[in-house]
C-alpha cells in the first residue's frame, strides 16, 4: 500500500487541523469567559463604589468650626509630643 505525496500530506493537514481547532476553539472560549467574568467584576465594583458615595453623602455636614464646639480647644493639646 503506497501513499502518494499528496495523500499523506492530506492525512497530515487534516491531523494538523483535529488537533488545531478544538484547542483553539477550547483557549477562544475560555478567554472570553475570563472577559465575561472581569466584566462582571467591573460592574459589581462599580456598584459598590455608587452604594459608598451614597452612603458619603448621608453623612452630615460637619460643625463649622470645631473650637465653638470644644471650648476653644483645637484638640491638638491632647496629642503626644
Amino acid at each position: 500500500m503506497d501513499m502518494s505525496w499528496q495523500t499523506a500530506l492530506a492525512l497530515t493537514c487534516a491531523a494538523v487541523l483535529a488537533a488545531a481547532v478544538p484547542g483553539t476553539l477550547g483557549y477562544t472560549t475560555a478567554r472570553l469567559e475570563k472577559a465575561d467574568s472581569q466584566h462582571a467584576e467591573v460592574l459589581r465594583l462599580r456598584a459598590e463604589i455608587r452604594s459608598a458615595e451614597r452612603t458619603v453623602r448621608q453623612v452630615p455636614a460637619p460643625c463649622v468650626d470645631g473650637r465653638a464646639r470644644n471650648e476653644g480647644r483645637t484638640g491638638a493639646e491632647e496629642l503626644p509630643g
